[in-house]
């Protein structure tokens, strides 16, 4: 195994890629830019909940959301009628998720800013604990727990229902990358990360939103020696981190994120693909 990264070496890293103009491809496009932290953090949750499979699909899939919704996307989930955003999103479809994913989405964000009254608050409601991964589980099984009619038949979102990939969480192991994300474009701000909540949560506490680019650059530079790309996982990388930037370690990540994509691209790009 690689022995593990320099601190220099990681913020060489930063140096290089952490820049605004190196931002897109990236569905947090969609989520910055916001004057109202509210209607950002909305739009924030409905990025990353998309922020799987190839990216030139998820920008394609995010424009014909965030068309249906509008400019205000806080304002649509509240007030908008749910036949009108079937409508604006008919034939939908982005890998396993169709056009009635997406209105339930809707449907469940808006009950729970009902209760809640933003998000910022029902993420707090369900953090007790210092480690993250049970706030994360929290705030996706109390978005999730709304009523799904009369989107679905029964009132409970089922266990296998494609919606619930929106917000995986820890609870089962995954890496819940979506959610960190979210949580990392909610809690920093910098050049790249708007920050909606910025104080209203430590971003010592944050960790790493794992995909198969971190995951692979950090396998190369020593970051972790698990092999499965899972919640474990996601904690011990971010642990390395840590010991390099105590403060703020998840700041890496659009860095290690952007090395590992351009080094696929240059792969690609030599093998002719």
């Amino acid at each position: 195994m690689t022995p593990p990264v320099s601190t220099e070496l990681l913020e060489r890293l930063y140096r290089s890629h952490h820049h605004l103009e190196n931002l897109a491809p990236d569905p947090l496009v969609y989520a910055r830019g916001f004057a109202d932290p509210e209607e950002g953090e909305v739009a924030g949750l409905l990025a990353a909940a998309f922020a799987y499979g190839q990216v030139g699909k998820i920008l394609e899939a995010l424009g014909r959301v965030f068309a249906a919704l509008g400019p205000r996307p806080l304002m649509a989930v509240r007030t908008a009628d749910l036949r009108e955003i079937s409508t604006a999103l008919e034939g939908f479809t982005y890998r396993f998720h169709k056009m009635q994913d997406v209105v339930l989405f809707v449907h469940l964000l808006r009950q729970a800013l009902d209760r809640w009254g933003t998000l910022s608050a029902l993420f707090a409601a369900g953090d007790a604990a210092p480690e993250m991964g049970p706030a994360l589980t929290a705030f996706a099984d109390a978005v999730l727990s709304g009523d799904a009619r009369p989107v679905l038949r029964t009132r409970a979102v089922p266990l296998k229902h494609p919606v619930r990939f929106f917000l995986a969480s820890p609870a089962r192991g995954g890496a819940a990358k979506r959610l960190c994300l979210f949580l990392r474009w909610m809690v920093r701000r910098d050049a790249i990360d708007p920050g909606y909540w910025q104080g209203r949560i430590d971003p010592a506490r944050l960790v790493v939103p794992l995909d198969t680019h971190v995951a692979r650059v950090a396998a190369q530079l020593g970051l972790s020696k698990r092999k499965t790309a899972d919640w474990r996982t996601a904690v011990e990388i971010t642990e390395t981190l840590r010991r390099h930037d105590p403060i703020d370690p998840v700041r890496y990540d659009f860095s290690l994120f952007r090395h590992g994509m351009d080094a696929s691209r240059r792969k690609k790009t030599a093998n002719g693909s």
